[in-house]
């Protein structure tokens, strides 16, 4: 019988150590877990901001494009009528462009001819002189027509034109009858009032009023 109780002890001894070598739970684990668990987050919000960034460059860029073609459509429909513009100017010019005047003396502008005079006379000698040419001492009706003598005249010399004052009492007056229209050009006033006839001359820079009976260059208009 003491045998046995030996025999048992035995097996108590060698049985305590395998029950307290059972594994314990090692505390970094609890941590890792946790870690994990931020770095997925971490990982979720970095994609949504990707994400986000990602639809706002395309919804940018998208934006960007439209405007840049309605910039070009804009500048493109500008082109347009401003060749549109260009071209009627040119069709225009082209047709009176076939208008042939009496000889080389004529300078062709506008689709009207002029002849300008080389030597002086009065004003009315001139319009007689241009009468002669079937034609009339220059009206000036338009932009047109005041571009003539920006190309064609000096600066300093001065011709008579179809502008004149028949008495004191009443306006000034064009060869055709027509008014003068103020609003084309001011006519500066070259020599006292006076109970004589007056006439304008004009050069490149201005127009004034003189007496007819001094003598000047002419301009013929056909």
């Amino acid at each position: 019988m003491s045998g046995d109780i030996v025999y048992a002890d035995l097996q108590n001894v060698r049985a305590s150590p395998l029950e307290h070598s059972s594994p314990v739970p090692r505390p970094d684990s609890h941590h890792h877990g946790i870690l994990l668990k931020i770095g997925c987050t971490m990982i979720t919000v970095l994609l949504i901001i990707i994400i986000t960034l990602s639809i706002f460059v395309i919804q940018y860029k998208s934006a960007r494009h439209t405007e840049v073609d309605n910039e070009f459509k804009e500048s493109l429909c500008d082109r347009k009528n401003k060749s549109g513009t260009i071209s009627s100017i040119v069709s225009s010019n082209s047709s009176t462009a076939h208008k042939s005047c009496p000889n080389k003396d004529w300078k062709l502008h506008g689709g009207k001819c002029y002849w300008v005079s080389t030597h002086k006379k009065s004003w009315i000698e001139s319009r007689n002189d241009c009468a002669t040419k079937n034609s009339q001492l220059m009206v000036i009706r338009d932009f047109i027509d005041m571009s003539f003598l920006w190309l064609h005249l000096s600066r300093s010399d001065y011709y008579w034109i179809g502008l004149s004052i028949p008495t004191k009492e009443k306006p000034w007056v064009w060869v055709d009858n027509n008014s003068f229209d103020p609003h084309l050009f001011s006519i500066e006033e070259g020599t006292p009032q006076t109970r004589s006839l007056k006439c304008a001359q004009v050069s490149r820079i201005n127009v004034i009023g003189k007496k007819c009976e001094d003598r000047e260059q002419w301009i013929c208009q056909l």
